[in-house]
């Protein structure tokens, strides 16, 4: 009689070792395909051939092995990028609007009222026109402007004072006025101080300024966009002409004997003279930052209804770029309609030798015109001028 077990045995399970070769071909494709990927930056592609080069087998050298099986050795180089500055002599010139002469009186922003704007115009005797300063250096401007930074910052005159200044621009130009609208890019009180992220800013990180105001940077696209907007407006509102002032680097002036060192770093090494709101790839500078704010303008508005100045202030400019202003008026007859450069009358003549050379189109007389106080010129010697009227003070 055949013995009972007292235990239970359970039931074994059968094993499907058929998977075992399925698993292992998978995880062989999945190193396989990360391989492929994961090589592939060591891939050398030489005329001869590819070759896949590990840094782990490498002495120093590079080598590769073309499709004869021949072997090529290269030295190895510590390579670094290196950007150069734009090169704004190679600027191809812009379509350039065939002007007539201008002589005009400046109208300073305070006057433009009624009243002041019948002055002005019943002393336009031998003149044809006004230059009307829309955006001052303070930042607030004349007109209502829809822009964003201006609606943002509280910076348009109100609907009441844009519509009256409407008004009279449009009856100045019923009686044959030409008018031109003036406006400060890069001196702007109001932009500067309501926004930071647009601002110059000194190596401790604050807003710059100096006499002249409180400066915006000119790398800064939105400080480029803005003086954009401002210029299609001011055509809308029936001006003939925008000419851009203050489109200029803050210059530091140390005066003489003055022995005290620039700023240091935490690591010791002198701090630039200015920061600026964007980074860059190349070394920032004047004529970097001015010559790139003028091309883009100018590039934005290639559709522009109406005559696109803009100012120059350094006599070196009219020669050459100046690398303290980072003006170049060379460039600027290339983009510009007209360049208007502050001078007076004994000096205008030796202006005009200097920036003949870089009047391609049309005639120097028309399109470079020079801003004296209170004296004009010799009618013989020019036909275009802007006078600025200025009490003289008078010594006791």
């Amino acid at each position: 009689m055949a013995r009972k077990s007292e235990f239970y045995k359970g039931r074994r399970k059968k094993r499907n070792y058929a998977l075992v070769p399925f698993a292992v071909a998978l995880a062989v494709l999945a190193l396989v395909i990360v391989s492929f990927y994961g090589m592939q930056k060591y891939a050398v592609v030489t005329k001869d051939g590819v070759s896949v080069e590990l840094p782990i087998l490498s002495d120093g050298s590079s080598a590769s092995s073309g499709m004869d099986g021949g072997k090529k050795e290269f030295a190895a180089v510590d390579t670094e990028i290196v950007m150069d500055p734009p090169d704004y002599s190679r600027v191809k010139p812009a379509k350039i609007k065939e002007v007539q002469p201008l002589r005009a009186i400046f109208v300073p922003a305070e006057n433009i009222t009624e009243e002041k704007l019948a002055e002005y115009a019943e002393r336009l005797k031998t003149g044809n026109a006004l230059v009307l300063e829309m955006k001052p250096r303070s930042g607030l401007l004349m007109f209502n402007s829809q822009s964003q930074a201006a609606l943002g910052y509280g910076m348009s005159a109100s609907p009441e004072v844009s519509d009256r200044i409407q008004a009279q621009i449009k009856k100045l130009k019923e009686n044959g006025t030409y008018l031109v609208a003036q406006i400060s890019c890069c001196v702007d009180n109001a932009y500067a101080s309501r926004s930071m992220s647009v601002a110059l800013k000194t190596p401790y990180g604050t807003n710059y300024t100096d006499d002249a105001g409180l400066w915006l940077d000119p790398y800064s696209l939105d400080v480029r966009n803005y003086a954009v907007e401002l210029v299609r407006e001011l055509y809308a509102m029936g001006f003939d002409e925008v000419v851009l002032a203050d489109v200029v680097h803050p210059v530091i002036v140390r005066e003489e004997g003055d022995k005290s060192e620039p700023p240091k770093d935490p690591s010791g090494q002198p701090m630039p003279d200015f920061m600026y709101s964007v980074e860059m790839s190349t070394t920032p500078g004047p004529v970097n930052a001015v010559c790139g704010f003028a091309v883009y303008v100018a590039n934005q508005l290639r559709d522009k209804d109406g005559v696109l100045s803009i100012y120059t202030n350094s006599t070196r400019s009219l020669v050459k770029a100046d690398e303290k202003t980072g003006q170049d008026a060379t460039l600027l007859f290339k983009l510009y309609d007209r360049v208007y450069f502050p001078t007076d009358k004994a000096a205008y003549a030796y202006n005009v030798s200097d920036v003949q050379s870089s009047v391609l189109t049309g005639n120097v007389s028309d399109r470079f015109i020079p801003v004296v106080i209170n004296n004009l010129p010799p009618d013989k010697e020019n036909v275009s001028w802007v006078l600025i009227d200025k009490e003289i003070e008078k010594k006791s």
